[in-house]
Parts: structure tokens; sequence; C-alpha cells
């Protein structure tokens, strides 16, 4: 086994641009020196060596062995990066976008079970996925299996590893190997051209799992209010975290806060790799691993985050915005991204790239308490008057077709889109408000949209209220009554709309921040305004009163609370 050296021109000793396959696994937690290590041609530094207990080299001897009878090239860390030229290796981590993305094959390496047992796990998952999916399996039955088999997949190490995760996202086909190095393979309807399980397999069946939970849930809560302090509900929302907390039940959402919040629960060995090892989801290049940086600085933790949160605001300040706190922000932070937080599903869809969002603000930060934007913003109850009455009309359409005749020919004239009346049919419209948790209010992190999100849980295990509530009159009363509490609670002149953008990777829907005045200090000449982000509200609406509402719009510039 030979290392190859690279050279400029992305040679690697004559072989030009090679089509190579990648390794994910983890090791970093179990590095322990005494024990023998892998040995390999064409390299001047020591393979680092690991606890057998977690595996032997045998194991990674193996396993190379499985994955090169089918690729010429194998990247893999430990015999690509010296890990004690620090150097090199910052390097190499900031490429490690580039680095999976490329490869023509990526494999993970679960290393946990024998190979039999890690088959029957993955097997039993897929299969209690599937007949939920089928209906043949009565809904929290089956979502108990699931998630017994789910806990125990999840016990192996890379699961944990906050780097798998970032590398879960750079290649998520990533096809899973069992501890011989042999891929996982699985046999049932639900395979497709190959029985070999990619982790994406394990995306959907959660994703799914998650979805039929919230529709549960849902269904139980309308059915008897009371139902959102059931046991059986309260065992559905354990479910519901224990997927929320494996951070893989991405599927194909592209906005990379939710593997952000997701972070809270992986382990790195180093304080600095809590942002090392998720930046590359963004995009990022930070600290030592900057393509400027010639000499290697000391970069604390603070340090990184604060890297993290310029080029994050830069970038798009919608991204940054694009979340809800689950823990009350600390003073002049209620802007600051953190592992407190989730992203609700209105939110999945906020894409990185340029061509996907439409910038209506911009945040400049000048480190972690203190940031400042610049942006548009109207009064609160404007927008708020805005949605009654588009909430009303829409309400108003629905309930005349009622009237609709029963003939084919006379339907269709009926529901014209030049029929005054009754073009509403035709429009999308939709809006909402994400609330973060509050003290102010009492009240805990809360999602509303309408027309007809469910309840989960937060990373503590707190309740988090979203509905949709069947009726679209009772949903907009609903609504109207919390945009009520919210004037009555800070004051209808101190609540301000600041338009943030518009993101265009499924709908055209435009988002905002909920500012909300305060006053700090005690003298005149000390008093200052600060604005407290207290969540954010969307809106997509085809034609009518929006344009008014965006131009009555007014610049604003103002500081963080």
């Amino acid at each position: 086994m030979t290392s190859r050296r690279w050279s400029p021109g992305n040679s690697y000793d004559g072989a030009v641009e090679p089509k190579y396959a990648i390794l994910s696994y983890t090791w970093g937690r179990f590095e322990e020196p005494g024990y023998p290590s892998l040995q390999i041609d064409g390299i001047d530094w020591d393979v680092p060596s690991i606890d057998p207990a977690h595996f032997t080299v045998a194991d990674l001897r193996r396993l190379l062995d499985h994955i090169g009878s089918e690729h010429d090239f194998v990247w893999i860390d430990i015999a690509c990066i010296d890990q004690k030229r620090e150097k090199d290796k910052m390097q190499e981590v900031g490429r490690q976008a580039i680095i999976f993305k490329r490869a023509r094959r990526a494999y993970i390496w679960l290393n946990k079970y024998q190979p039999a047992v890690a088959q029957g796990h993955v097997q039993a998952l897929l299969r209690y996925a599937y007949e939920l999916e089928q209906g043949s399996r009565e809904p929290l039955q089956g979502a108990e299996a699931f998630h017994t088999e789910l806990l125990a997949i999840l016990q192996d190490p890379w699961f944990s590893s906050l780097w798998t995760l970032q590398e879960s996202v750079l290649q998520r086909h990533a096809i899973l190997l069992n501890k011989s190095g042999l891929p996982i393979t699985t046999t049932g309807p639900w395979i497709g051209e190959s029985p070999m399980t990619q982790l994406m397999d394990l995306s959907g069946a959660c994703a799914f799992t998650r979805a039929m939970l919230d529709s549960k849930i849902q269904a139980e809560g309308a059915a008897d209010p009371g139902a959102v302090s059931s046991a059986r509900v309260d065992k559905m929302q354990s479910f519901h975290s224990t997927i929320d907390r494996s951070g893989i039940d991405f599927t194909l959402c592209p906005n990379p806060n939710i593997q952000y919040a997701a972070a809270i629960y992986r382990q790195t060995s180093r304080p600095e790799d809590r942002i090392y090892a998720i930046m590359q989801v963004y995009g990022y290049r930070l600290g030592n691993s900057a393509p400027e940086i010639k000499k290697l600085k000391r970069f604390t933790l603070s340090d990184l985050e604060t890297q993290f949160l310029k080029s994050l605001t830069t970038q798009s300040a919608l991204l940054s915005q694009a979340f809800q706190h689950l823990q009350s922000p600390r003073p002049g932070q209620s802007w600051c991204i953190t592992n407190q937080i989730r992203v609700p599903e209105r939110l999945h869809q906020i894409v990185v790239h340029d061509q996907f969002l439409s910038s209506g603000c911009t945040i400049a930060v000048k480190h972690r308490a203190k940031a400042y934007f610049e942006g548009y913003e109207c009064p609160f109850q404007d927008l708020c008057a805005f949605w009654k009455q588009r909430s009303q009309d829409l309400i108003t359409a629905v309930e005349t077709a009622n009237d609709a005749p029963n003939g084919l020919l006379e339907r269709q004239q009926f529901f014209n889109p030049a029929t005054p009346g009754r073009d509403w049919f035709f429009r999308k419209f939709k809006y909402g408000l994400i609330l973060d948790i509050s003290h102010d209010l009492d009240a805990e992190a809360m999602s509303f949209e309408w027309p007809p999100d469910t309840s989960t849980r937060d990373y503590v295990g707190n309740l988090i209220i979203e509905s949709r509530p069947l009726n679209q009159a009772a949903a907009a009363k609903s609504n109207q009554e919390i945009t009520a509490r919210l004037t009555s609670q800070y004051g209808e002149s101190a609540l301000r709309v600041l338009y943030l953008g518009t993101a265009m990777h499924v709908e055209k829907m435009m988002v905002a921040l909920i500012l909300v005045k305060t006053v700090v200090g005690t003298s005149m000449l000390r008093r200052k305004t600060l604005w407290k982000r207290i969540g954010t509200c969307f809106w997509y609406v085809e034609g009518g009163l929006l344009e008014n509402l965006i131009a009555s719009m007014k610049i604003m510039q103002g500081t963080f609370g």
C-alpha cells in the first residue's frame, strides 16, 4: 500500500487528476500511542495508532483492500495527511468540500457491530419505514420499532463525530460499509438499482418517519386538544427528537443551518474543531485553513466563531437568520446563530447559492455581541393588516365556491381566473410567523403559517408549538391573536419588520425579521436604541397589495440587541 505525493497540476506521482474513492470514518477520539499502526509506503511520518477496541490494523487493511479492489486510488486522511504537520493538515481541512465532492465514490465505515448485526439493524429500519409508508403497520407501533432500530444504529461512533456530520452532507450518497469493509446490503421492495445501502436511504427513512410523526401528532391534537400532553403524543415526540438529533434526516434539504443545529449532539477532540469540522458545509475556509495564511496563528474558538459569523452574514443576511432560537439569546446576540436553534421546515429550502437568493439588507458583524444592520423596514402592523386582508379575501373566495355549479362547462366558467373574484383560486398565497423562545411573552418557540406545523421538541426535549389548524378561518383568527399579543406586549410603535430578501429555490418566498425596539442606558448621553430579534416571518403571494407594501418600506439602520 503506497501513498502518492501531490504535485502542482493535480498530479500524483505521474497520475494526473486520478479518479478516486474516499472513506468517511472516525478515529481521532480513539488515537492511542503504543499500539500497532498501518504501514504505508511513500510517506515520511508515522500513521497514528488506534485503540484496537475501536478498530485494528487488520480491520483497516481489510477495508482498504476491499475498496482497492474496485478503485485504483483511495483518499484516507491518515495516509494522505501528516497529522503532526499542522499547517499541511489545516490546508487539507480547508479543502474537505472539494476532496469529498470530487470523489468518484464515497464510503462510510460503521465498525461497531459485527457484519450480520449491522445488516440486521439496517434491514429492519428500512423495512419499518417502508411498512409505515405503505400503511401496513399501525403508526405508533411502527414508529416505536423504527425508533428501536435507529437507536441501535446511532450507537456506532460514526454518528457521534462532528467531522462525519460534515462529510455526510458533502457526500450524501455514500455507501455504508460493515466492520469487515463490505457494503451493508438489504433486500426488499424499497431497494433501487442496487442492494447496497446508501446514507440517503437512512436519511429518507428518517425524513419520512418524522413527517409521519408530525401528521399523527397534528391529527391527535385536532381530535383532542389535550392530546399534546398525552402519553401517546409524548412517545411520538420522543421518537421525533431522536431523529432530529441524528442529524441525518436532511434528505436533499440545502439549508446548511440544519447541520449547524445538529452539531450540538456531535463530538470533537479540540474546541476549535466546533468550527473547523462544520465550516465546509457552508464552503468556508477559516482560521488556519484559509488559503492566505502563510504562518500559523493561534485562533481560539471565539475567534473562529466570529470569523464564521462574519462570513455567513457577508454571504447572505437571509441565510444567517434562517433559523429559530430555542434558548433566549444573550444581550446583543439576538441576531446570532448558535447550536441552540432549529430550522423550521418552511426555511429548509433556503440555499447558499446566490442564484436562489436576493438580498434585501446587510448585516455587519463586529463581534459576537455586536452587529449592525441596514435595510428596508415597515411597521409590523402594516404587514399584519396586509396578511389579514389577503386571508379574508381568500376565505371569502373559498366560501363562495359552495355556489359552484355542477356542470363541467359551467364550473370552468365559474373558476375562470378572468372572472372577477375567482382568480383567488389560482394565486399562491401563504404567510407565517416563526417566533423565537421569549421570556417577555413567557412563550416557547412557536411557528405558525396560513393557510392550513406540528408539535416537536427542542434540543432539551421541551415542546415547540407548531400549528396548522384545518379550519382556515380559525387559523387566520389564531394568527391575528398572536400578532395582537405581540403588539400588546411590545407596543405598536416598537415593532418593525426588516426585509431580509427573497428565497427562490422552490417558491418565491419573502423573508423578514421581526424586531422590537429597546432603549438601554440610564442617562441621556449613554442611552442608545437597540433592535432585538424576536422571530422571523415569511410570505409569498402573486399579485395584489404586496407591491404597495414593499413600496412603503423605508431604509432603516440600527444595532441588534
